[in-house]
């Protein structure tokens, strides 16, 4: 349905035929303008199921990092299972990514960010760049699990099920 706003807005741009030293600027700028208001808005998905699992255990709010990075993480309330993840100036907007792993993954896929959150520690990644924003991030929780993986025997796979940890 979309596309064809979009080709009715091109016809419409090209039979104006605008004639002018700029015009082939002007007339990309009026489509390009126009078309965006038909384009959907890609955070209105509704999650399945196992995203909004994934969704319920993620950590929020101020989560500090190695080298004085802070990010903070925030349900968005109009979105149910998004958030918004801001550090520093950046700014994105997050939805969770089921993994086979257990790993709690978020991200914002025109961004190029992924937070990933293990039970210990969390990081934030430019997944178009392949770097890491921000590494050794902890919520209070994770501040907790990693003191008790300090303290304790590290779990053995073969042993059985993990044992049971706090998720906020």
């Amino acid at each position: 349905m979309h596309n064809v706003y979009k080709q009715d807005l091109l016809n419409m741009a090209l039979q104006t035929r605008i004639r002018f030293v700029g015009g082939f600027a002007a007339m990309c700028f009026f489509v390009c303008a126009l078309s965006s208001v038909f384009v959907p808005n890609v955070f209105a998905l509704d999650l399945d199921g196992k995203a909004l699992a994934v969704a319920e255990q993620v950590h929020t709010g101020r989560i500090v990092c190695e080298l004085g990075n802070v990010v903070n993480i925030t349900p968005d309330a109009q979105n149910r299972g998004f958030f918004v993840l801001q550090m520093g100036k950046h700014r994105f907007h997050v939805s969770p990514v089921p993994s086979a792993t257990g790993a709690i993954r978020l991200e914002d896929p025109q961004a190029g960010a992924m937070w990933l959150q293990l039970a210990n520690k969390s990081m934030l990644m430019n997944s178009k760049l392949g770097q890491r924003m921000a590494d050794e991030c902890q919520s209070p929780a994770q501040v907790a699990v990693a003191e008790a993986m300090k303290k304790g025997p590290a779990f053995n796979l073969l042993d059985g099920p993990a044992p049971s940890v706090a998720r906020k």
